[in-house]
């Protein structure tokens, strides 16, 4: 298990045969690139799977303005939001007509609105040994043609993430599955959720 993000990184590199960075803020070419990808490359390996440490619940209240037309309610998304998993109504109903358009839920379920989502979790330390390895690998992918120009480079790495990417996934899905959203205030309790 990583224990910080330079670990990662240095983990990337060294698999593209690079030399080790001490931080993100080394000058250069390899700590650039990896200060510049990591956001996206953590978020896109985080959205590829409800992975139990960057599962959140939270109850949302609907907006003051409706949406202009077809939905009754907006619920706006948690800042950490990277996916939905479950949208469920305070009266422990699934939600199954919904949409999300501009970091808003739209849907014609009266609040709360209770979901479960993948949140961006930024620390490391809470990452499994195996989702570490993926992200490594997506890194190195994402890494490969720049620091190296070989794209037979980029390619192996790529199928090395999917891999390492199924593994993680599998081994995560084994160790339980989401709970779904329960209600938690009073009235969902007194309506039996």
């Amino acid at each position: 298990m990583a224990t910080s993000v330079i670990e990662i990184c240095n983990n990337a590199l060294l698999d593209l045969g690079e030399d080790a960075i001490m931080s993100l803020g080394d000058v250069s070419k390899a700590a650039g690139l990896c200060n510049h990808r990591w956001p996206a490359v953590r978020d896109a390996v985080l959205r590829a799977h409800p992975w139990n440490c960057a599962m959140a619940q939270a109850e949302l209240a609907a907006g003051a303005a409706p949406p202009l037309w077809k939905w009754a309610y907006r619920y706006v998304l948690p800042t950490d939001f990277l996916r939905i998993i479950a949208v469920t109504g305070a009266d422990g109903e699934e939600v199954e007509d919904w949409e999300i358009q501009s970091g808003v839920i739209l849907c014609d379920e009266e609040a709360p609105l209770l979901i479960a989502y993948v949140r961006r979790e930024t620390d490391p330390k809470k990452y499994d040994a195996l989702l570490s390895e993926a992200l490594s690998a997506r890194l190195a992918a994402t890494l490969a043609y720049p620091l190296s120009g070989s794209t037979s480079l980029a390619q192996a790495c790529w199928k090395t993430y999917q891999e390492k990417l199924a593994e993680a996934r599998g081994v995560d899905a084994r160790e339980g599955v989401p709970e779904p959203v329960a209600p938690t205030t009073w009235l969902g309790a007194k309506l039996g959720g």
